[in-house]
Order: C-alpha cells, then structure tokens, then sequence
C-alpha cells in the first residue's frame, strides 16, 4: 500500500485563491482546486478520486505539483513535446 499522500498546509492567500478558484470556467483548475481542499480537509487520495471521477494517480501528481510549485500548479502546463 502506498503512502498516504496530503497537501501542505496553505498560507491564508492559497486558500483564498483556491477557494475563488472553484468557480473557475477552466476546467484544469477547478478540478485542482476541488483536488488541494479535499486534501487539506484530511480525504485520502482514493476518496478524492472516486468523487471526483479522475484517476488516484491525477490526484497524488496535483498534490506534488502544489508541494513543489504552490498556486502555479492551478495553472496547465503546456503539453508540447520539449523536442522532437
């Protein structure tokens, strides 16, 4: 069994952006946001991905992104290869 994996603990200013980040019209960071609350509320990465309808794996990949990047992991990154 893995780990279990939780976001870090957010600075008053995270939480206010990922809370009006929930009404985003892009879709990649509503479901980050939704993703980094339910972390911070205690669910487990399982929990969060069945309610969410996305993959375990999506939801641990989002709560290291945050770790690493804070608020810029709400932000997609681009999908192009970096070489050909």
């Amino acid at each position: 069994m893995k780990t279990p994996i939780f976001v870090r603990s957010f600075s008053d200013e995270e939480r206010e952006a990922l809370q009006a980040s929930l009404r985003s019209k892009d879709a990649f960071t509503l479901r980050r946001s939704q993703i980094l609350l339910a972390s911070s509320r205690g669910e487990y990465a399982p929990k969060i991905a069945e309610s969410l309808g996305c993959g375990e794996q999506t939801v641990r990949d989002a709560i290291h992104d945050f770790n690493q990047r804070g608020l810029d992991a709400l932000v997609a990154k681009s999908s192009r290869p970096k070489r050909t």
